[in-house]
């Protein structure tokens, strides 16, 4: 089962990123360059294949499917997300209101009582409560 996700993963990848061309464009050039090299020196069957004007069967459809995608491309909505720095400025209100607030908090008056005293350390406990 692994096994399979994993050839699909690499699959939608290859797919994804467009490398089936690549993939179908070296199995032509090889093709081509077999088939030429059988009436032609190797040399000039390497310059036959790779001369742009002599095209196999192969080659020309690799163009129009090429040409085709990109052309879908360009009319299809791009649905790619792009990374972006979202920047906000920051937002300040100056109304005349906000002057108006004391330094002082009037609501919540502050406690008169004193914090709470630490509590007794062991040595200070009456004896009977000492074990």
């Amino acid at each position: 089962m692994r096994r399979w996700v994993k050839i699909g993963t690499v699959l939608l990848l290859v797919l994804t990123l467009g490398l089936q061309w690549v993939l179908l464009q070296t199995i032509a050039w090889t093709g081509m360059i077999i088939s030429y090299s059988q009436e032609n020196s190797f040399s000039e069957a390497l310059s036959m294949t790779f001369d742009g004007e002599h095209p196999c069967c192969l080659c020309k459809a690799i163009k129009q499917g090429r040409a085709a995608e990109k052309q879908q491309e360009k009319l299809a909505p791009t649905n790619k997300l792009t990374p972006a720095i979202i920047w906000q400025s920051p937002f300040y209100c100056f109304d005349s209101e906000r002057g108006m607030i004391s330094s002082v908090d009037e609501f919540f008056p502050q406690l008169s009582n004193s914090p709470p005293k630490p509590p007794p350390r062991g040595d200070s406990l009456p004896l009977s409560l000492k074990a």
